[in-house]
């Protein structure tokens, strides 16, 4: 995954896990793909495709290790790659993809060698750890994320004359698109709920997809669309209360860099990234609960900003920590083989 102008936060986190390494002294080379595949045929074409790149790339660069972000299907890539480098080749599980295996038998058994046969199998967090180990019994699971991008997700002022009329407060705002695992029907209704109490405020979402019609026509609801990875932070440093209220996270990154930026933030109980939020700045609710998402909502409002706890946890998952845990990593790989 690999960010353009059309779709910006497509793969944003792989690109600044790249950033972090290149600074760090690696030379990096990306094989991607700018935006989902779509149907059966176009899903195989661009995968295919994605395939033989990263197999030219190898063999051309002859890098020391190959590292592919998620498992299915790039665990085949990454091995093909490796094999054409002659190197070894490390794994990242992100969440949808231990989904899919969790799911599928015959997709288990079809990645099993390629994910067995990996130096190294990283999850985004321990929760995903544990759930890919009841797939694959004894693989050794390192967990690392790709950390929070403090230069540009700390507190400060925003300036939010760019998205037209200043917004109704209290304004919530989630980062996000509009698909039914990031629930945002359910938050924009405790939302309404929420303004019919305080005569007035506004729910912001930042992203695009299938359920946009559904959410367009409903009062208080401002559509943003897909949004550039720089203006993500003015957005949540300009709310009252950041929401990330998906039904399931591979970790859930985006709420961490809400704390990061400072504001309040009401959190699904069921993302990994929750067990990493100090309780002075997040608040963990049942997702599949309006009313606990509405109740989330007022205690937010009632939150200070800048929670030391909380910029200190940002500190710590900071891209360029996370990034230097994985170059450990990833050196003493190479290292093995060298």
């Amino acid at each position: 995954m690999i960010p353009s102008p059309e779709v910006p936060q497509y793969g944003v986190f792989v690109a600044r896990q790249t950033r972090a390494l290149e600074q760090a002294g690696c030379v990096v080379e990306i094989a991607g793909l700018e935006k989902r595949a779509t149907g059966k045929v176009g899903t195989v074409r661009k995968y295919r495709g994605l395939g033989s790149r990263s197999a030219h790339a190898a063999d051309r660069m002859q890098p020391n290790v190959v590292l592919a972000h998620y498992l299915v299907p790039t665990a085949l890539m990454a091995r093909r790659a490796a094999r054409a480098a002659r190197a070894p080749y490390v794994l990242v599980a992100h969440g949808g993809d231990v989904t899919h295996l969790e799911r599928s038998r015959p997709l288990r058994s079809g990645l099993r060698r390629a994910i067995a046969g990996a130096a190294k199998v990283v999850a985004v967090s321990p929760a995903l750890a544990e759930r890919l180990a009841a797939i694959y019994p004894g693989l050794d699971i390192d967990v690392i994320n790709t950390g929070v991008d403090r230069v540009l997700f700390r507190p400060g002022p925003a300036d939010l004359s760019a998205y037209g009329a200043a917004p109704q407060r209290p304004l919530i705002v989630q980062i996000g698109n509009l698909i039914e695992r990031k629930n945002p029907e359910r938050l924009a209704r405790a939302a309404q709920r929420l303004f019919a109490e305080r005569g007035g405020g506004e729910l912001w979402i930042a992203g695009s997809g299938p359920l946009e019609e559904q959410l367009r026509g409903m009062s208080g609801v401002r559509l943003l669309g897909p949004v550039q990875p720089d203006q993500v932070p003015v957005l949540l440093r300009g709310a009252d209360v950041a929401a990330l209220v998906a039904l399931s996270e591979g970790y859930g990154l985006g709420a961490l860099e809400a704390v990061a930026c400072g504001v309040p933030l009401v959190v699904s109980e069921t993302a990994p990234v929750a067990r990493d939020l100090p309780a002075t700045s997040a608040l963990t609710v049942d997702p599949e609960s309006e009313d606990a998402i509405l109740d989330g909502l007022r205690a937010a409002l009632d939150m200070p900003r800048e929670d030391p706890a909380g910029q200190a946890r940002a500190d710590a998952q900071a891209d360029v920590v996370q990034a230097r845990r994985m170059l450990d990593l990833l050196q003493a790989v190479a290292g093995r083989t060298a």
